[in-house]
């Protein structure tokens, strides 16, 4: 029967026994100040992607409940019919000013972007390569590319010399290379640089998801700009599920692409248009990130700050830029133990399992909201745990 496979699951029943099971905390109330209400209890939330602080910032809310006010709670339809808004023109114009394309184009989510334009673009007799870590979003698009003729391969992460073989192999197939800029669970940046050159090289047509790089990198513009590398790769997505403290995504091109995905992509075509609020709040977040786009964020700083004392505590943290930092564990056990046993103290961290020999990590994520008294308090807590939690782990073999 097609549901054994629901009745057999006792992966998380298992965790959920131990008392160990990490995912779908209940949050009560906003985590935008560094600090929520998971499951009753006040914790320092380390895990939120809301690297800027923006979700709590007075005026985000205010933009987006002003557009609630004036437009209601719906695009209404999707955006090609009825449900195409000045606000979502309005901010693709600012995002691809900002970023220094000639168009983008809005999506209902970050997932709709990278799924839709990837599977809109490639197709029969075209090759996608994939980073072998890149975002669930971004295989997914490759493999309904692949459902419609494209070869689908994947090069070893953050190799270009793996991509060069791959394009190398097969030179006469147009091909579309994809890649996060910055890793999403490893905090890891994207050798764009060399990827780009490899490109360019075998006329391959690049993809770089920059949503967890924008705001924060490359004076706010993500991974390809802190590269050097403005202007040479030509497709870039976004979520803006990140930094822009919304819901949502984008895609930024030239303009002949970009109208051939408002006529051809599914996910537009077929969605409801993002919801005026969601929209508001995106765009004032753009307009906050662009204001402060001299300074270095507070999430970049404080990182570094607390990337350095759990090294200097023993913990195995993986080299990483920005505002994630892993904290790698040999097993699940391990990983799951610590996770809860920081959760008891008051610290909230990802769990992230093991993918692609990435190992099984905490994943632990500073915003602009975490103040250095906070991170002081953060570190005690991992030096009071030390004993506890070092033990658990091994050097990956």
């Amino acid at each position: 029967m097609l549901l054994d496979k629901c009745r057999s699951f006792s992966a998380a029943d298992d965790a959920r026994a131990l008392g160990l099971y990490p995912y779908y905390p209940g949050s009560q109330g906003p985590s935008g100040r560094g600090q929520v209400v998971l499951d009753g209890a006040e914790v320092c939330m380390l895990g939120s992607n809301d690297y800027r602080a923006l979700s709590s910032n007075p005026q985000i809310i205010g933009a987006a409940q002003d557009a609630l006010a004036l437009y209601g709670t719906s695009a209404t339809g999707p955006r090609h019919r009825s449900g195409n808004l000045d606000l979502h023109e309005e901010l693709e114009a600012d995002l691809a000013d900002f970023f220094g394309f000639e168009a983008a184009l809005v999506f209902s989510t970050g997932y709709m972007a990278n799924f839709g334009v990837v599977s809109c673009l490639a197709g029969r007799d075209d090759m996608v390569l994939v980073d072998e870590r890149a975002h669930a979003s971004l295989v997914d698009g490759a493999r309904l590319a692949g459902a419609n003729g494209a070869r689908v391969l994947s090069y070893r992460h953050r190799s270009p010399e793996d991509l060069a073989d791959h394009l190398a192999a097969a030179p006469e197939r147009p091909s579309l290379v994809v890649t996060e800029g910055l890793f999403a669970d490893s905090g890891r940046a994207a050798p764009v640089a060399q990827i780009v050159e490899v490109c360019e090289r075998y006329g391959a047509t690049l993809l770089v998801d920059e949503s967890h790089g924008v705001g924060l990198l490359g004076r706010g513009r993500g991974v390809i700009h802190e590269s050097g590398m403005a202007g040479r790769a030509p497709l870039v997505t976004l979520s803006f599920g990140t930094s822009l403290a919304s819901q949502g995504g984008a895609v930024l091109a030239d303009a002949r692409t970009v109208d051939y995905l408002r006529h051809h992509c599914r996910p537009q075509l077929f969605a409801a248009g993002l919801s005026p609020a969601e929209t508001a709040a995106a765009h004032a977040s753009l307009r906050e990130i662009m204001r402060q786009a001299d300074r270095i964020p507070d999430a970049v700083t404080a990182a570094e700050h607390l990337r350095a004392a759990l090294e200097a505590l023993g913990f195995d943290v993986e080299p990483s830029i920005g505002p994630i930092i892993p904290v790698r564990f040999p097993d699940e056990q391990g990983m799951l133990s610590a996770q809860r046993l920081l959760l008891d103290h008051g610290i909230y961290a990802n769990a992230v399992l093991a993918a692609a020999g990435a190992g099984h990590r905490l994943r632990v994520v500073c915003t602009d909201a975490h103040t250095p008294e906070a991170l002081d308090a953060v570190i005690g807590v991992f030096g009071q745990l030390r004993e506890k939690l070092i033990p658990q782990r091994r050097q990956p073999d």
